[in-house]
């Protein structure tokens, strides 16, 4: 009975309270100001919802912070001696109008020219134009510019950018993912991390490849996470396992390993991990790819090789990248000569110089000669320079390996002056061998070296334009002071007034730094002597034509000389 009152009473008091419980204000957060959600089905102290979720399900937002805005570093005082060696103050200021007045196709073709060259002259120049201008496209071109140089001076356009990408062109973004790349801008990790914790996938094979170049440690912790998710697609697992291995995130090895080894697994996924676990610098994974190096699939041993790669101490790990240089698919022999030219091994020679005559792939072929070449050995360079003195080998072929000789000035300079000495000359017409002849001087004029002062003349004396303009390029780059008067002699030609221009005059003024105001009182002032000679010659022809037409008459002797006799 007392039990019965006392439910009655609660009954009773819970509906008198009611209305005064309605009247309670529901309390504010003192830091955003928002109603406090007081009372949580998903989250209670006793119903195990306090368990952390992975951070990619986390839904917090990483603090962005965007760089102060700077100007363009200093360019390099080397590179900027030697271009401006090759330039006039007049083609410098050309260039600078060019930024400042030119259409959106003269600047875009500039910023490529200006990219190509690494030119940092123009980077201050560029840099204005970049914050004045509001073409998107010469934005993006102005950003390719600076990543080439590595210039961090828009990296607060960038991250701004990457902090909210949805409505920029595909194009902006991708210029934005790549500058970042190439600055190492270390503020990116944060807007792409929250690209990637985002529901929108657009960005997601980006944001993974520029984590492995901007990322550290706390990245690859943080990406270990997403080898289990279930949610992602073969490709994007692909390029996790490949910036995994970037990150050197060794959380993951044994996952990986298991990858590598499960032939049940995409092959893809199997090669990227391969490749991986190697990066890692785990010795334990030395075994391993060796094991896998077995496999049939040669795309999987070329991943393999890639792995061993890292593992330069290792003689087992040698052994079989040089192996590699023999296998039956000519890719796994291009990877394999591309580590033994990272790593010197000078072992290789043999199987080198094998593949240089033999090899059924040309590609393989020329890819054994710069190698031969960079190990600077004395079998390797005896083979190279056989083939240029060797009457029978063809013209391409004594191109590359020239190339590849001259590159590392070991040895071969000699023979192939001589050989360049010995087409130069020859008869244009009827010169099977003037590609030779071209790609010998675009050669020389890649260096600065006394010995080419000679060939450099004998191209400058061709009747050929082209080989003509290849000596000028050889003098641009040596300067050399044997040949200063044939180039002097051949701008004193450069008439900018005429109609039929001399195109290596021209070049050959650029090249002296005569300027075409300095070249056209030149070129009026030789038309005047020109001139004046001509009337001069005019003058004694007709003064002459005049005398014949009308000799003079016999002068007559006085009367009183003839009285006299």
């Amino acid at each position: 009975m007392k039990e019965m009152l006392r439910a009655m009473i609660t009954i009773l008091l819970t509906f008198l309270m009611l209305p005064l419980m309605a009247q309670v204000p529901t309390p504010l957060s003192q830091d955003t100001g928002e109603p406090i959600e007081m009372f949580s089905a998903e989250k209670t102290p006793d119903d195990g919802g306090g368990e952390d979720k992975p951070a990619y399900l986390s839904g917090e937002r990483h603090t962005v912070s965007i760089p102060n805005a700077k100007r363009p570093k200093k360019g390099d005082a080397e590179k900027i001696s030697e271009l401006d060696g090759e330039d006039t103050e007049e083609d410098k200021e050309k260039r600078r109008d060019t930024i400042r007045f030119g259409l959106e196709s003269e600047i875009e073709e500039l910023i490529n020219e200006l990219t190509k060259k690494e030119d940092p002259r123009y980077l201050d120049d560029v840099y204005d134009l970049f914050q004045d201008t509001k073409n998107i496209a010469l934005k993006e071109k102005a950003m390719g510019y600076f990543a080439k140089l590595e210039d961090p001076c828009v990296e607060d356009f960038a991250i701004t950018i990457l902090d909210d990408p949805y409505d920029e062109s595909q194009s902006t973004v991708n210029a934005c993912f790549d500058y970042v790349k190439a600055v190492k801008t270390k503020e990116a990790v944060a807007p792409i991390l929250n690209l990637l914790e985002s529901e929108n996938e657009d960005y997601f094979n980006q944001c993974l490849d520029t984590l492995g170049k901007v990322g550290g440690s706390n990245e690859a912790v943080y990406l270990t996470e997403y080898l289990d998710r279930e949610d992602l697609s073969v490709p994007q697992k692909q390029a996790l396992v490949r910036v995994l291995g970037e990150l050197k995130a060794t959380e993951t090895y044994d996952k990986l390993v298991e990858i590598a080894q499960d032939k049940d697994e995409n092959t893809f996924m199997r090669m990227y991990s391969a490749e991986a676990i190697g990066a890692m610098g785990n010795p334990d994974a030395v075994p391993i790819l060796l094991a896998l190096y077995e496999d049939t699939d040669p795309n999987m041993r070329i991943y393999v090789i890639k792995g061993l790669s890292h593992f330069p101490q290792d003689s087992d790990a040698r052994k079989t990248i040089i192996q590699g240089i023999r296998d039956s698919y000519y890719k796994v022999r291009l990877e394999a000569i591309s580590v033994v030219k990272e790593q010197g091994e000078k072992a290789a020679v043999p199987y080198l110089i094998h593949r240089a005559k033999n090899d059924p792939e040309k590609v393989v072929k020329e890819a054994s000669y710069p190698v031969l070449a960079q190990l600077n050995t004395k079998e390797g360079n005896d083979f190279l320079v056989g083939q240029i003195t060797d009457k029978k080998v063809s013209d391409n072929t004594k191109a590359k390996i020239a190339t590849a000789l001259l590159a590392e000035n070991n040895a071969g300079t000699q023979e192939i002056l001589d050989l360049a000495k010995e087409i130069v000359g020859d008869d244009i017409k009827n010169n099977p061998r003037k590609s030779l002849r071209y790609a010998l001087g675009k050669e020389f004029a890649k260096y600065k070296r006394s010995e080419f002062a000679d060939i450099c003349a004998e191209y400058l004396k061709s009747k050929d334009v082209a080989t003509q303009g290849t000596g000028l390029d050889i003098y641009s780059k040596g300067r050399y002071s044997s040949v200063e008067a044939d180039v002097r002699r051949l701008a004193e030609q450069y008439d900018p007034t005429a109609k039929t221009k001399n195109p290596n005059a021209q070049k050959a003024a650029k090249i002296l730094g005569i300027s075409e105001e300095d070249a056209a009182k030149k070129a009026e002032a030789k038309k005047a002597e020109k001139e004046a000679e001509k009337a001069a010659k005019d003058a004694q022809k007709k003064a002459a034509a005049d005398a014949k037409k009308n000799p003079p008459k016999p002068v007559e002797k006085p009367a009183s000389v003839l009285d006299a006799k």
